[in-house]
């Protein structure tokens, strides 16, 4: 009976896709959330005066994450040197145009300051003084967190991963057992089928054989194990690689799921069938739990 090669998983980092980070410097305080999503999907929220910084706030994302929801946000009222000032012409303009109306239609109150100051236009806001040196600090700082509570919320999910790996090589291994006796078992059942059909009549032994062989043949799951156990053996390498796993994962799942399914298709044996069942529940949580991994 062959092996399963010893799962080895190294001390390599797989990255969740949940998290949160933060980041300060000088005058900016940057945080970032991230969340499930099957590409790298970046939302940038910041004051106006940092719109030119787009560009590069993506470059720099790319750099450390491959998938996730990644929103950026920084709270504008963090930045105390922005200045307001009053566009007095504008101001003067409209107070005129607010006199000339409340002449005109005989009015006794005279125009007051929240009438002119309902008037947005009349306020100009000075692009404050940014240091870019203090922003991609923070912004790095922010990314760093992310990435460390990203790391954290994957350890846990591997650790689910890896258990549910070592379940389905342990049912392999009953499935494995269990058709190593196959053919005795399947000539006797159908010789004794075969007894009791015919009543007494005495049963062509070199017939029944021939029939036991094809039976056998259509049967046989050598080869699906064969393919799980080599499919469970790349499983564990994907593990350890440390790299962005999650579809990698997602593909073997599908691999391993179909020849699962060949082999309930081919076998009505009662404990075959019971771990094909288990097997499919692991690799459903499995499935669940990859959604959320880089």
């Amino acid at each position: 009976m062959s092996s399963f090669r010893i799962l080895n998983y190294t001390d390599m980092h797989p990255q969740s896709m949940t998290g949160y980070g933060k980041g300060t410097a000088g005058n900016f305080r940057v945080e970032i959330r991230s969340s499930n999503h099957k590409n790298l999907d970046i939302n940038i929220n910041v004051p106006y005066f940092l719109f030119s910084l787009d560009p590069e706030i993506r470059k720099t994302v790319k750099k450390k994450f491959t998938r996730g929801r990644i929103e950026i946000f920084v709270p504008r009222q963090e930045m105390d040197s922005v200045k307001l000032k009053v566009n007095k012409t504008l101001a003067r303009e409209y107070y005129n145009a607010l006199v000339s109306l409340k002449d005109e239609l005989s009015l006794s109150d005279d125009p007051g300051i929240s009438m002119i100051a309902s008037h947005k236009d009349i306020f100009l806001m000075d692009d404050p003084e940014i240091n870019n040196d203090d922003f991609y600090n923070a912004l790095n700082g922010a990314l760093d967190e992310l990435k460390k509570t990203r790391v954290e919320e994957a350890e846990n999910l591997i650790a689910d991963i890896k258990e549910r790996v070592r379940s389905l090589e342990n049912y392999t291994r009953k499935i494995e057992e269990k058709r190593a006796g196959f053919a005795l078992t399947a000539h006797q059942k159908l010789k004794d089928r075969l007894k009791e059909l015919l009543d007494g009549v005495e049963v062509d032994e070199t017939r029944l054989i021939q029939e036991t062989a094809i039976l056998v043949e259509r049967s046989d799951i050598t080869e699906e194990i064969v393919r799980i156990k080599s499919h469970i053996g790349l499983f564990a390498d994907i593990l350890g690689s440390g790299d962005t796993i999650g579809k990698k994962i997602d593909f073997f799942i599908q691999e391993l799921r179909r020849e699962v399914n060949t082999i309930g298709s081919k076998t009505q044996d009662v404990e075959i069938t019971t771990s094909v069942v288990e097997m499919k529940h692991d690799l459903e949580k499995i499935k669940e739990q990859v959604q959320n991994l880089q």
